[in-house]
């Protein structure tokens, strides 16, 4: 006879309740922001768990090697021990007669059970389901291969989705109890972009003539800098970026240079643009020191002048991924006080 947790009864009643409650009765999220805890039946993580691990568990190299989340597999009996944390996953499938598939059979809605047994829908998204400032993550499919192949087929989509909900969610924490507006509209006043900056951030270093500024917090180091690009070919390849990159270090960092074999460019989209991201490590051999950077090249015109915005962190025995993600979101908030790209 299969074993009934009592407290997973109520616990779904409750997630049932709360689905649909407009009174907000949640207590806040509490734990690591980049942690991430999964409620899936075992034998379905036995198939499905290094899948799911490997791609949310990808390496972000700083230039030790760091998980950018950190993923962690528990029985669905332990969800009330962890009902409060920032991140959780559910996996399962329509089949009943398994301990989360009938929970979720219980608690998700109906429609969305339809459209997966009619391979019509696989995952979704749930903010604030257990806890205030949560994310959750609902996959599901009508059985364990189809489920294999849903998520090869989506697995991007659904990263880059919890990463903009991740982000979303740490700017808000970010900037909730201070923010320092006067030395954004200096910069905006002075430089013609705005960007925003946190509390014990700042002004390290400007240069008016190419819209150089430099943006520092201490302890540990973090730094972002930006400056308008005067000798950036028009189709700039890797090693182009890499050597703006040092010749910037070279003035403003003491002489940082990029550890060129790890360095990878990636086309993306930044501040409403197209734009070519340089991401990997930095190393300083006079001062012995090194740590990431993340790089944006992008126009302010379509065909018009480059600028740049750099982050870099330097934190000796600390793990880096964290300060790297909140130099993100400070990044993303960037756009130029005339903008043509929003005329």
């Amino acid at each position: 006879m299969k074993k009934v947790y009592k407290p997973l009864l109520l616990l779904a009643a409750a997630v049932a309740f709360l689905w649909h409650c407009d009174v907000n009765l949640r207590p806040t999220t509490m734990g690591l922001q980049y942690r991430i805890f999964v409620f899936a039946d075992s034998l379905l993580w036995r198939e499905v768990g290094n899948d799911v691990e490997s791609y949310f568990n990808d390496f972000v190299y700083t230039p030790k090697a760091e998980r950018s989340f950190v993923v962690t597999w528990k029985p669905l009996r332990e969800l009330n021990d962890y009902s409060s944390r920032m991140n959780i996953f559910f996996l399962g499938t329509t089949q009943p007669g398994s301990e989360v598939n009938d929970y979720l059979l219980k608690i998700v809605p109906a429609e969305f059970i339809r459209q997966v047994n009619a391979n019509q829908a696989f995952y979704f998204f749930k903010d604030n389901l257990l806890a205030n400032g949560q994310l959750s993550v609902f996959m599901m499919a009508r059985d364990t291969e189809t489920f294999k192949q849903q998520f090869k087929r989506l697995r991007k989509k659904i990263l880059e989705g919890f990463r903009e909900k991740y982000y979303a969610r740490l700017e808000e924490s970010m900037f909730e109890k201070a923010e320092q507006f006067d030395l954004e509209k200096l910069i905006a006043d002075r430089f013609g972009y705005r960007i925003r900056v946190q509390h014990d951030y700042f002004l390290a270093t400007t240069e008016p003539a190419n819209d150089y500024i430099w943006l520092r917090r201490i302890d540990p180091d973090r730094s972002v800098s930006i400056w308008r690009v005067d000798n950036l070919p028009d189709a700039p390849d890797r090693m182009d970026l890499i050597r703006e990159r040092d010749r910037m270090a070279a003035l403003y960092y003491s002489g940082d240079t990029v550890f060129t074999e790890d360095a990878r460019v990636d086309s993306v989209r930044f501040a409403g643009r197209p734009a070519l991201k340089l991401t990997g490590s930095w190393i300083n051999d006079s001062l012995l020191v090194g740590g990431p950077f993340r790089t944006w090249f992008f126009r302010k015109q379509p065909k018009g002048e480059w600028y740049a915005l750099d982050v870099s962190v330097m934190a000796p025995n600390k793990k880096k991924t964290p300060f790297l993600d909140q130099l993100e979101v400070i990044a993303r908030s960037f756009s130029f006080k005339d903008d043509p790209y929003n005329k």
